[in-house]
């Protein structure tokens, strides 16, 4: 795959291949917040709960905005390679590295623990979008995620031509994800027709998570809770968007909710969001976590009891990202009943979070969230483990 060296991008092709990577980008954070998630011990860190599964709801919507603006401009979604390893949307494989933004630390799947949030932190920093690209061999390194999406943005500016976005109204009629299928979280999902919608997108995008310039950790707490409410403002320079999550969280940018975890205290409202939170202290019990081991893979474990289980489980998350790509290409209305994939994977990974694994018995298992395309569950052991029948989303 092409992508720039953090300069213009010159084609439609480059500009619909950005936006394969800006989705498998969004993609590559669910299964780490959800690991942290899952291993948290029922009933315990209730607040770090709601916001960690918020962040990965919204990290759901990004994926879904990314997508309608690749359709807006003729591109589609794919979870496998088009023409070659690079063409298509990456699925990733944890350790996931985005080996194109300098920004991003390689991210692993972790139990609840302050290295996690920290990872998780370095992901959603703002950062400055016109900062140099650091050093890359290949001449491909985006200094931040927010350069990343600056790029795309001003593709869009350049090349997303009436033209354009007429032609893929036709080529991809029905492909748009509407606002009515959208499920829970905060923010908005925006269908994309025209440059003015596509822009509108990719706001939403950064305002709530990655991408978000640094000049947000110069904002008030405030402000950073306040979007605006000036009829045509360009950019709201605030997240909140009127959702209320329970425990009195504000609708921060990912950031800050991941900071006040960290810190394990809330923002005053005169704070800065650069600064340390000095506010109300904030319950975290790091300890009160299942010891799942880190990065755990079904071939870790083959020839034992544990192997059937963990190769469910990836099943199941195959299931879930099929299930989105199949709201991308014209079933829109996939995308709720995501939400049941999702539960059947929460209770499959909890269950292996509980389970001693045979290659170390003071951890437990978990699950490898491993993308199994198409031809692979077609393996009569993997037949075998889902019970005889084909995967939901693979014909018989």
């Amino acid at each position: 795959m092409s992508l720039s060296p953090a300069g213009p991008i010159r084609s439609l092709e480059e500009l619909r291949n950005h936006l394969q990577y800006a989705i498998g980008i969004e993609l590559a954070t669910i299964p780490a917040y959800l690991y942290a998630l899952y291993s948290i011990e029922e009933g315990k860190n209730t607040e770090v709960v709601e916001v960690i599964q918020s962040v990965a709801l919204e990290e759901m919507l990004h994926m879904t905005l990314a997508a309608n603006v690749l359709n807006a401009i003729g591109g589609v979604p794919r979870p496998d390679p088009v023409t070659g390893p690079e063409a298509g949307n990456p699925i990733p494989v944890y350790p996931a590295a985005v080996p194109f933004i300098d920004q991003i630390p390689p991210i692993h799947l972790r139990r609840f623990s302050p290295e996690a949030v920290d990872t998780f932190l370095r992901i959603e920093q703002p950062a400055d979008p016109g900062a140099p690209a650091g050093p890359a061999a290949d001449g491909q390194q985006y200094a931040s995620i927010g350069e990343f999406y600056a790029a795309i943005e001003e593709g869009l500016r350049t090349l997303g031509t009436d033209e354009v976005f007429a032609e893929a109204r036709r080529s991809r009629h029905g492909c748009q994800v509407p606002p009515l299928h959208y499920y829970g979280g905060a923010g908005r999902l925006i269908e994309v027709t025209d440059l003015a919608s596509a822009l509108d997108a990719l706001d939403e995008i950064v305002r709530e998570g990655e991408g978000m310039p640094v000049e947000t950790l110069e904002q008030t707490v405030a402000e950073h809770a306040t979007r605006a409410a000036a009829a045509g403002a360009a950019r709201a320079p605030g997240v909140d968007d009127g959702d209320v999550l329970p425990f009195g969280w504000k609708m921060y940018s990912h950031y800050a909710r991941f900071r006040e975890i960290r810190e394990g205290r809330r923002y005053r409202p005169s704070q800065l969001v650069a600064d340390r939170p000095a506010g109300d202290v904030l319950p975290v019990e790091w300890a009160a976590v299942l010891p799942a081991a880190a990065d755990p893979k079904a071939r870790h474990v083959e020839g034992t009891a544990a192997w059937a289980p963990m190769v469910e489980c990836d099943l199941t998350y195959s299931d879930l990202v099929d299930t989105l790509y199949r709201a991308y290409n014209g079933e829109p209305e996939a995308l709720q009943s995501a939400v049941t994939v999702m539960y059947d994977l929460k209770y499959q990974a909890v269950a292996l979070m509980r389970t001693p694994s045979p290659l170390d018995p003071s951890t437990t298992l978990g699950p490898g969230f491993e993308y199994l395309p198409a031809t692979a569950r077609t393996d009569p052991r993997l037949q075998a483990v889902a019970g005889g029948r084909p995967s939901r989303n693979i014909p018989a």
